[in-house]
C-alpha cells in the first residue's frame, strides 16, 4: 500500500465513530484557497493534498468531498498548531506543543463549518506573538529569488510554532543567535541585557521553564562534564590553585564531586536566576566581564551569561522589598540567599536567526549552531506529506 494511502487509513481509523458536519462546496472551496495560501505561514501547499480536495470538489461526491476536506483541514491544522517537523528531529530544541487529536479536530471542523469561517478557526492556531506576525509580513515582502531569506524565516516561523501560544503576561526570552535577553511585560520590553551562551561543541539548548527567585552569591556544583574536560585535572595536578579557587571535593564511588565555593570568582558570578530544570541550564552572572565585549559570544558550556545581573534581578524582583540596595548589601554580605519572586515567570530559551521589528526591518542573526539548513530542507520537500510518518496520537501530532 504507498505511504499515503496507510497515513490516509490510519488517520480514518483513528476518527471517532459519531460523524462531523458534512463539507459544503464553498466551505472546502474556502479550505482550498486557504490551503494554496499557506506559504504565507512558510509552510509548502504541495504537502497538504490539496491536488485530492480540489479533484473531489469537481466530481461532485459529498463523500468523498467529506474525505478530501477533512484531510487537508487536518494536515493544515496539525502543522499551524503544532509545528511542521516532527519533535524528534528538531535538532537541541526540548518545546513541545500540545498534539491535536482526531476528537479535537473534528470540533475544530464542526465549529469552522457552524461558524462558515474556516480560515479564522485555522488562523486561531497559528501563533499570534508580534514576532510571528512581523516575520510572515517580511516573508511575504521577499522578492521570489530571494531564496536564502526566505528559507532563514520559513525556519523561523517553524520554530514559532513550537512555542507556547501562551506565553503569558510576564516572561524572559533569550534569544542565543541575538546574544540577547529581554525581560517583557504585556508586550514592552521591560530589560535588554547581552548574553553570553554556549560554544559550538556544547550548544545552549531551546526549552521552557520558570523562575522562582535570585540566589545572590550562588555556590556552583561543577556538571561531571566540566570536571571530566578541566577542574579534574586542575584538582588532581594543582590541588593548592584549586581550593586557591574556591574549589572543594571529595570522592564519591568512581567519580569526584566538587563544589566552587560562593565570591566573585565563582564561575556563576554573584547572581543566578533560580529556574529549576532538568536540562541543568541557567541564566547567571560572570567573572569574565571582558567577554560581552565580543561580537559573537559562544563561549559557556551550555549556560547563559548575563551582562549587569544585578540590573536584570531588580527588574525581575519588581513587586518585593527586594532593592538594588538590599541586593548590594547581600552580595557585599557574602552569604547565599535566595530572593523570591512576587509570582514565577515563565523563561524561554529560543534560537531565532531572524526578527523583523515594527518598521518592517528584518535583523539577520548569524546561524551560530548550524540549525537553520535542517529545518529548511524539511519545509521544502514537497513529498513530505506522503514520506513522513504520522505520529501515534490519530495520526495527527507533529
Amino acid at each position: 500500500m504507498p505511504r499515503i494511502l496507510l497515513a490516509l487509513l490510519c488517520f480514518l481509523i483513528a476518527m471517532p465513530a459519531q460523524a462531523s458536519t458534512p463539507w459544503s462546496r464553498p466551505a472546502a472551496t474556502t479550505l482550498l484557497d486557504y490551503g494554496r495560501k499557506i506559504d504565507s505561514h512558510g509552510l509548502d501547499p504541495r504537502d497538504y493534498e490539496l491536488d485530492r480536495l480540489s479533484t473531489a470538489l469537481g466530481a461532485g461526491d459529498q463523500r468523498g468531498l467529506d474525505i478530501a476536506a477533512t484531510r487537508s483541514f487536518a494536515l493544515i491544522a496539525r502543522d499551524l498548531a503544532n509545528g511542521r517537523v516532527p519533535a524528534d528531529q528538531r535538532r537541541l530544541s526540548y518545546f513541545r506543543t500540545p498534539n491535536l487529536s482526531p476528537d479535537a479536530v473534528l470540533a475544530l471542523i464542526d465549529r469552522a463549518l457552524s461558524s462558515g469561517d474556516i480560515a479564522a478557526e485555522l488562523d486561531r492556531l497559528a501563533p499570534a506573538h508580534a514576532d510571528y506576525l512581523r516575520l510572515r509580513a517580511a516573508l511575504l515582502s521577499l522578492p521570489a529569488d530571494a531564496v536564502a531569506d526566505r528559507a532563514r524565516l520559513r525556519a523561523n516561523l517553524e520554530r514559532w510554532r513550537w512555542l507556547p501560544r501562551d506565553m503569558g503576561p510576564r516572561y524572559l526570552i533569550v534569544n542565543v543567535p541575538e546574544y540577547v535577553a529581554q525581560l517583557v511585560d504585556r508586550g514592552a520590553v521591560l530589560a535588554t541585557h547581552r548574553v553570553i551562551v554556549g560554544k559550538p561543541g556544547t550548544p545552549t539548548p531551546q526549552f521552557a521553564t520558570t523562575a522562582t527567585g535570585v540566589i545572590l552569591n550562588p555556590t556552583w556544583t561543577v556538571p561531571q562534564s566540566i570536571v571530566r574536560e578541566s577542574v579534574g585535572a586542575l584538582i588532581r595536578t594543582r590541588p593548592a590553585t584549586a581550593r586557591a579557587r574556591g574549589y572543594s571535593w571529595t570522592q564519591q564511588g568512581g567519580s569526584l564531586q566538587v563544589v566552587q565555593q560562593r565570591g566573585p570568582g565563582n564561575a556563576l558570578g554573584q547572581m543566578k536566576i533560580d529556574m529549576p530544570n532538568p536540562l541543568a541550564i541557567f541564566l547567571h552572572d560572570t567573572p569574565s566581564k571582558s567577554l560581552f565585549e565580543k561580537e559573537e559570544r559562544t563561549f559557556s558550556h551550555g549556560c547563559v551569561r548575563t551582562d549587569q545581573p544585578f540590573d536584570l534581578a531588580v527588574a525581575m524582583l519588581t513587586g518585593t522589598d527586594w532593592t538594588r540596595a538590599r541586593i548590594d548589601a547581600a552580595v557585599a554580605a557574602g552569604t547565599t540567599v535566595t530572593a523570591k519572586l512576587s509570582a514565577p515567570i515563565p523563561v524561554y530559551i529560543v534560537y531565532m536567526t531572524a526578527r523583523a521589528d515594527a518598521k518592517g526591518r528584518l535583523n539577520r542573526f548569524d546561524d551560530v549552531y548550524g540549525l537553520d539548513s535542517d529545518i529548511a530542507a524539511a519545509l521544502g520537500a514537497g513529498s513530505l506529506a506522503a514520506t513522513r510518518q504520522l505520529s501515534s496520537m490519530g495520526c495527527l501530532a507533529g
